[in-house]
Order: C-alpha cells, then structure tokens, then sequence
C-alpha cells in the first residue's frame, strides 16, 4: 500500500505546481495541451495552461495546438530571429504537430492598426525581391486585405496583417492548406489579452 501512496503524493505536488516556487498563469510562458484525438483538451490529464490557449486555433487543418509560447519569452525568440529589436508591441507564438515539427503561427499586436501597417510594408519590401533565405514574394489579394507568400528553409511561410495584428505562419510544404484555415480565425481576443497584461 505504501508503494501506491508515494507516486500519488508525488504526482498531486506536481500538479499543485509545488516545485519550490509558485507562478501565477501569467508567468508561464510554455506549456503543452495534451489533446485527443477529436482535438480536444483530455479529461485524464491536468495540465496548467491560460487564457492565452484560447487566442490561437486549436487546429489548422491536420495540425493541432502543441505549444505556445508567450509575451517577453516570443519576443526574446522573434528579436533573435530578425537580429534586432522590432517595434513595440506583444507576441505570442504557437507551434503545431509535434515537438519535432517546423509548423509555428507567430503573432504581433501592435497598439494600432498603422503601427501594424508600417511594419507589414517594412517586411514586404524587405522580402520583396528574395533574399539568402526566402525566395520572391507573391501577393494574394482578398477583398480589401494583402496577403504574402514565400518559400524558404524548406517551408512555405505566410505573413498578414488584421487590424492591429501581424501574423506570420510557417509550414511543411505537405501541410500548407492549414494556411485556409489561418485565413477563417478571429484573432481579436489577442487585443484583450494584451488589455490585461
């Protein structure tokens, strides 16, 4: 009886976060959704998440909801990735698949519609003609909104602006018509999870 009660002590002070510090929701910057295979969360395991999970799609087309990574931990990963420091604003980031895969949603909100503006047309013209990275641009235009498309690193790799939010997805070549369900989701619950930070 002794050897049943010590692995369940042990895993209600993992989950009660007792690992010699508390966090509130809003520290934890990565964590994972276990979900089954209808896409939801599963009902056999707790797992610590936040308000956050609920801003991005939990699937893309086959794809769902691995991890997400938030706030000044996403900007610490973008920053690096441009070398430099980018415009004032919150990002968020998703990955997709599995730990292994490459299919990651990056997410910028600006604090209005022309900041975001002015960074998307920094990015088009800088990728405009190609670079070592990525190849020439193509744009798709729908209604009133622009949106880009480019080959790189041996991914396909979309970026747009909606309102105040720049988004960026990059996916396995295989897995690209996630990017139409991209095109269907409301980000706007972004803007209030900024509001309360």
């Amino acid at each position: 009886m002794c050897k049943s009660i010590i692995p369940i002590l042990l895993l209600c002070i993992i989950v009660s976060g007792c690992s010699g510090t508390t966090h509130s929701s809003a520290e934890i910057t990565l964590f994972e959704i276990p979900l089954d295979h209808a896409g939801k969360a599963s009902k056999n395991k707790k797992v610590r998440t936040n308000a956050c999970a609920d801003c991005f799609p939990r699937k893309l087309g086959e794809l769902r909801l691995f991890k997400v990574i938030l706030t000044e931990e996403a900007t610490g990963v973008i920053n690096k990735m441009h070398g430099r420091k980018l415009d004032d604003c919150e990002n968020f980031i998703a990955h997709y698949g599995s730990n292994d895969s490459k299919n990651i949603l990056y997410v910028s909100v600006f604090e209005n519609a022309e900041k975001a503006e002015t960074n998307l047309i920094k990015m088009e013209m800088k990728m405009a003609d190609g670079s070592s990275a990525f190849l020439p641009l193509a744009q798709i235009k729908i209604g009133d909104n622009n949106y880009f498309e480019t080959d790189g690193m041996g991914l396909k790799h979309y970026f747009y602006r909606v309102d105040n939010i720049l988004i960026w997805f990059q996916v396995e070549p295989d897995k690209a018509t996630a990017f139409h369900d991209l095109l269907e989701f409301d980000f706007t619950a972004f803007n209030s999870r900024v509001d309360k930070q």
